[in-house]
């Protein structure tokens, strides 16, 4: 095909591209999901005659804007229709679709399983979620860390795995998580020659080593290890402090926690501080922050 008909073939894709980015900048991403599906459907046969790099870029769009109005609707308790929106997520990152780049397929994935874990958590499906938790996370341990963000995962498997009841195996991933991000903090703050590898951590990154260390201590209350959780709860608490600042909700949130802890610890007599375990009982840990992968 001349070049000049491959111009005319491609034009209402890079139109709709172009106003898919402008709609998902406003954040009417309902119109930009649509925007990409009106023109893959009304140019069918054009779309048989596009190279694969044009047609992935336009289905990564579509995964990312399906996985947005997914979580959307999921935080707007329209459970229904956050389903039917995770599964075309799920449809269009099937390995049978050989026209995405593989490695932007997993990726997206990825965040397809991820977030479909949260929904499934969401109402208490907590078997279904662990299964495509496990999912995401497989795949992003085979990615090389080309995936989004595998230590949200992490805490969404910390988070679920606790309030199914297995607080060892949570507070692994809490630990899991919190190693991720200081690495990957550490690899921001060395010098290097140019742009590094993984871009800037960002707040939302470093709001997360605040959950991990809130969720490890969560977690230790619930092992009867006080001395561990107060220690994360400080640790917690001085990170959230300097990155969120002191009126944050999740500062006040590990402020009480740990407040509400030491004063525990302080009335306990000294053979109960010896074992814990029934001082820890009584107490009720804080509910474990997720994080949640919303396509960007």
């Amino acid at each position: 095909m001349e070049t000049a008909d491959m111009q005319d073939v491609l034009r209402p894709f890079v139109e709709a591209e172009r106003e898919f980015v402008q709609l998902q900048g406003s954040g009417d991403h309902d119109g930009a999901v649509r925007c990409i599906e009106a023109v893959l459907r009304q140019e069918q046969a054009a779309v048989q005659q596009m190279p694969d790099q044009v047609l992935s870029t336009l289905f990564e769009r579509l995964a990312l804007g399906y996985n947005t109005l997914g979580m959307k609707h999921l935080k707007d308790n329209n459970t229904e229709i956050s389903s039917k929106f995770f599964e075309k997520a799920e449809a269009l990152t099937d390995p049978a679709n050989l026209h995405m780049n593989p490695e932007s397929r997993l990726v997206l994935r990825a965040v397809t399983y991820n977030n479909m874990g949260c929904f499934y958590k969401s109402f208490g499906k907590l078997h279904t979620a662990l299964q495509y938790l496990k999912k995401a996370q497989t795949i992003e341990e085979k990615s090389r860390g080309r995936c989004q963000n595998p230590a949200g995962t992490h805490l969404n498997l910390c988070a679920l795995l606790s309030q199914m009841g297995k607080h060892q195996e949570a507070l692994q991933h809490a630990g899991k998580a919190l190693n991720l991000l200081e690495a990957q903090q550490k690899s921001q703050d060395e010098p290097s020659d140019g742009a590094g590898a993984g871009g800037s951590l960002g707040s939302t990154g470093e709001s997360l080593i605040c959950v991990a260390y809130f969720n490890m201590a969560a977690e230790y209350e619930h092992l009867r290890k006080p001395s561990d959780a107060l220690w994360n709860y400080q640790k917690a608490y001085e990170n959230c402090l300097q990155e969120l600042g002191e009126e944050h909700p999740l500062s006040q949130q590990v402020s009480v926690c740990l407040s509400q802890l030491k004063l525990k610890t302080n009335r306990a007599p000294t053979s109960a501080k010896q074992k814990p375990a029934r001082d820890m009982k009584e107490k009720t840990s804080p509910p474990k922050k997720e994080e949640e992968t919303e396509g960007e």
